[in-house]
């Protein structure tokens, strides 16, 4: 399986929301029924896709964390200072995400 992608997601939203009105307009149940699937797919892959983004930035910001607190431990200022920005990386990810 491919990763989730919030622009396919949109696409697949707005398509199919396009279709399933055109459907309703003409009376078409079939294509109106197509379009609704399309759409709640793509609402299911945009929910995907920001639970992935969300996971991501979690594991960032722990590793950040992590690296950090060893690095401070050994006293390494230059890797603390790349620790945290991955840190703050990951909290950045996991809110935009939320």
């Amino acid at each position: 399986m491919s990763t989730p992608s919030r622009t396919e997601a949109k696409k697949n939203q707005y398509v199919g929301q396009a279709k399933e009105s055109a459907g309703y307009a003409l009376g078409n149940e079939s294509l109106e029924s197509r379009g609704k699937t399309q759409a709640d797919s793509g609402h299911v892959e945009e929910t995907a896709a920001n639970v992935t983004g969300y996971v991501k930035g979690a594991a960032d910001q722990v590793t950040g964390a992590v690296k950090g607190a060893v690095n401070a431990l050994t006293g390494n200022t230059f890797g603390e200072v790349g620790s945290k920005a991955q840190e703050k990386k990951g909290e950045a990810q996991k809110s935009f995400n939320s």
